[in-house]
Parts: C-alpha cells; sequence; structure tokens
C-alpha cells in the first residue's frame, strides 16, 4: 500500500475544522491484547511528520459498552477498535461514521474482511485482522488432517486420545456444521441483514446438526466438553484435534505441542464454512478530526511497514492485508487465511442477540439427546424470530 494523500493538503489543513488543528490530539481505544506499545511504535512517524499528538489507550473491560456510552453524547476516542459486528451495531446508531477507503488500500486487503465491514452498501470500518474457526491438530497423533467428518468418526489414534473436540455447544464453534449444508443465522439482501428470517432449521442445517449429534452418541467425543475441557486436553496431548481460532496457537507452543492447522472437515461431502470475525478500525462520527484519522489509518498504521511493527510479537494474530500476512511467513497463518478467505461475515444485525440466546439450549439439547436436531432447531428458529 502506498501513499495516496499528501501531507501538503492535510498541514494546508483547509478541509479540517479549526478545533482539529487546535486540539492537536488524536485518540485510540483498543481492548486488551493489542500490544499498544507497538501500536504506538507504528504510528510514531505520524506525529513526526505531521506534529499530530496520538494517544493510545487501552480500555478494558468493557470497551463496547463504554464506547457506546461515551460516542452518544458527542464524546470518547477518534478511532475505536473492535470486532466487526459490533461496528455494524454502533453504525445503525449512527455512533460512527462511513469512510471511503482509497482504491490502493482495499484492493490489498481480504476480499471476506471488507465484506464484513459494509453495510447497507457503505464501508463503515477498516479491516485490522481475521479470525475463524479453524482445524487444529497435533501433528504427533496425526500426520494428515482428515477431510471429513466421516473420517473423524473412523480415526485411529492411540489408547487413551480422543479423535477431536469442540465447545459444541457453544453456537460459535458448531455452526459450521450447520452452514455447510446451506444453514445461515440472516442473510443479506440488498445490503442489509434480514431479521425476519432464519435459516437455523433448513433441511441443510439439521443435518449438520445430526452429524453433531452422532459424533456425540457414538462416543467419539465425550459428553460434557466445553471451551475449558477442549483446551486443557489439547494443551495436554489428551485430543489429536480442536475445533479453535488463532488465539488458542500461544498456549499451544507454551505447552510444547506441535500442531498445524486445516480446514473444518466436510459435513454430507460440503465444506464447512466458519463465521468470520474482523477485527476493524472504526472513526467516532462526533470525531473533529475525521482526515487525519484516515490518513493515520491508511497512510502510516495500516501499510506493509505499519503492521509489521504493530504484529511485531503476533498480538494480531492473521492480519486482513494480504500482502502484510504473506510477510509473515506463518504457515499457520497462511493455513488460518485460506479458511478465512471462504469464511461467513458474522452477521451483525441486532437480532443476533436473540440468536445466540435461542441456538445455546437448542445445541446443548442436542448433544444430551434431550431432543432430536429438527425440534430442536425448529424451537430455536421461533424463538429468533419472536414467534
Amino acid at each position: 500500500m502506498t501513499r495516496t494523500l499528501t501531507l501538503a493538503l492535510l498541514l494546508a489543513g483547509t478541509a479540517l475544522p479549526a478545533a482539529a488543528l487546535e486540539d492537536g490530539t488524536i485518540v485510540i481505544w483498543t481492548g486488551a491484547n493489542r500490544d499498544q506499545d507497538a501500536l504506538r511504535a507504528a504510528i510514531a512517524g505520524f506525529t513526526e511528520d505531521l506534529g499530530i499528538e496520538v494517544v493510545v489507550e487501552e480500555v478494558d473491560p468493557d470497551l463496547p459498552q463504554k464506547f457506546q456510552q461515551a460516542a452518544a453524547t458527542g464524546d470518547g476516542p477518534d478511532i475505536v477498535m473492535w470486532a466487526h459486528d459490533r461496528l455494524g451495531e454502533w453504525a445503525s446508531g449512527g455512533l460512527i461514521a462511513p469512510v471511503q477507503p482509497s482504491g490502493a488500500w482495499t484492493d490489498g486487503v481480504l476480499p471476506s474482511a471488507m465484506d464484513a465491514v459494509t453495510f447497507d452498501g457503505r464501508v463503515w470500518g477498516y479491516p485490522v485482522s481475521v479470525e475463524a474457526v479453524h482445524l487444529i491438530y497435533n501433528t504427533d497423533l496425526i500426520s494428515e488432517p482428515p477431510a471429513s467428518f466421516e473420517e473423524v468418526a473412523s480415526l485411529e489414534v492411540p489408547e487413551g486420545v480422543a479423535p477431536i473436540m469442540w465447545d459444541y455447544n457453544n453456537t460459535y464453534f458448531t455452526m459450521p456444521l450447520l452452514m455447510a449444508g446451506g444453514g445461515y443465522a440472516f442473510q443479506k439482501v440488498d445490503g442489509s441483514y434480514d431479521g425476519t428470517t432464519t435459516g437455523v432449521n433448513t433441511e441443510g442445517a439439521v443435518a449438520g446438526a445430526t452429524v453433531l449429534d452422532g459424533l456425540v452418541e457414538d462416543g467419539v467425543m465425550p459428553p460434557g466438553v466445553d471451551y475449558g475441557v477442549m483446551d486443557a486436553a489439547m494443551n495436554k496431548g489428551e485430543v489429536a484435534m480442536v475445533l479453535n481460532g488463532p488465539w488458542a496457537w500461544g498456549a499451544l507452543e507454551d505447552s510444547g505441542i506441535p500442531f498445524a492447522v486445516a480446514p473444518i472437515p466436510t459435513v454430507n461431502g460440503n465444506p464447512a464454512p466458519p463465521f468470520l470475525g474482523v477485527i476493524a478500525l472504526g472513526i467516532n462520527a462526533a470525531s473533529p478530526n475525521t482526515d487525519l484519522a484516515v490518513e493515520l489509518i491508511e497512510n502510516y498504521l495500516l501499510t506493509d511497514e505499519g503492521l509489521a511493527t504493530w504484529n511485531g510479537s503476533g498480538a494480531l494474530g492473521a492480519l486482513a492485508d494480504t500482502s502484510a500476512a504473506e510477510a509473515q511467513d506463518d504457515a499457520n497463518v497462511s493455513g488460518m487465511l485460506a479458511v478465512a478467505a471462504d469464511a461467513v461475515p458474522m452477521p451483525s444485525n441486532p437480532e443476533m442477540g436473540a440468536f445466540w440466546a435461542a441456538m445455546a439450549p437448542a445445541l446443548t439439547n442436542i448433544t444430551s439427546q434431550a431432543q432430536e436436531p429438527q425440534a430442536a432447531l425448529d424451537d430455536a428458529a421461533t424463538r429468533i424470530l419472536g414467534e
């Protein structure tokens, strides 16, 4: 990516509010674990070139709530860093401003990441990194990951080792099985998510849930597995594979577990796409420094050089900028990006709250054999739509 906005134009200040130049400060809010010191180093050149101070603040916990409260009163940071599904909520509430990234900038970004920050035909944030659930396998226990869940069920592993685990009553981790056959939470219609219909109980979704039910009922996965059980088992070498995200890699490295990543196995011959999560930078609608914020983001922070500095510790995971991601030269990052390229952006409409609330008990009923998959998912659909 190259600089497209000249410093001379910015310094002339003709298009900027006087308050922005008088204030001379841009404030960035991030959550925890984003290597704020490296972020400051990545944008040091902006202050050197323009004389504009940048303040980076870690707001933890409850950044989303704190930003919403502050922005609603015309306060808060100029730039906020969070997951794209909240950006959609903030966009609907008028709390963040739409942006128009330059073509030179967007050309280098993973298309699915740009799609995730696009609502109602407008772009509402700058993608920084992407996260998607994928298969993580212990290379000491299996040499080649299974391509299908049929292969998972027949996988030979050492005695005392489970073939696979994941937090299967958590919809985020299990939704790939339902989406493999065409299930969905909500779909985009003319650029906006339609909250009046859901596909959690389609024929394909039920087929995926039936595969999950069989894995537990047949003993391929033990009953009652949650995230903690799965994570502990993987870090102890007691399970060959898990469905998890890039946030799990660091602990595995610390535990000395050799691992690699791969796509989630197919379901009934169909690829199983996970939800795509995009960590993005949004601009406060009340900010008097919009032009400067865009310059900072596009031409200093989210350049190859800026991202290399910021992500030196790996705190950002897989970068949305494809050229910067390639420069990471990491097989696991490359593998996760391949998964992310085919992932489904997590919907950002308000009805997602009802989706999460309805699906968790439905999956619990399925995996405990309290309900058949069709009945459980029919009940979930009814709850999601408030019928």
